[in-house]
């Protein structure tokens, strides 16, 4: 399976957005920075079509755990969302954003900001994990010490879920 992209406003450009843009908003013809906006709302309807693509509740919460990177320097961060709702992780308050399902079947973003990146994998908790596991997990992995196979006994890929949304061919978890 090639990476998918679910959504990212990183590398728009009007010259491959020119015609939906006109398609939408043909009063905008010559006007390139009017069109630039446009192509951006446009790309923002997008963001919301994922929203409503997951709008689904799983049967346990939602997980994200990835990186912070600031120049050379890194630190492990996590998140566990209170909806087991997906939609609820289409948001993001920096400027550049990309969800995509990588090679493994992961569904990954990341997030740029103008002092740094946000790296992000999320995963959903198996139904039966009881809380202090799931808080013993999350402690570990914000001290940059999860096993990976710890990680896998505990949580299932969201991308399982992307990949019946968009109907991708998930490879098996390794």
């Amino acid at each position: 399976m090639e990476r998918y992209t679910i959504w990212s406003n990183l590398n728009l450009n009007l010259d491959a957005w020119r015609e939906r843009v006109l398609e939408d908003s043909p009063a905008l013809t010559g006007d390139e920075a009017a069109m630039e906006k446009r192509m951006y709302e446009l790309n923002n309807l997008l963001l919301l079509d994922a929203r409503i693509n997951f709008d689904e509740e799983l049967d346990g919460p939602i997980l994200a755990m990835g990186e912070v990177r600031v120049g050379e320097e890194s630190a492990p961060v996590y998140k566990l969302y209170p909806s087991q709702n997906p939609s609820a992780i289409f948001y993001t308050d920096s400027p550049l954003a990309e969800w995509y399902v990588d090679t493994d079947g992961e569904l990954r973003s990341v997030h740029q900001y103008p002092g740094g990146t946000v790296m992000v994998r999320y995963r959903v908790f198996k139904e039966n994990t009881p809380p202090e596991i799931q808080q013993r997990l999350m402690e570990l992995i914000g001290g940059g010490l999860a096993p990976e196979e710890l990680i896998r006994d505990h949580t299932d890929r969201l991308g399982e879920h992307a990949g019946k949304i968009y109907k991708l061919d998930i490879p098996k978890e390794k």
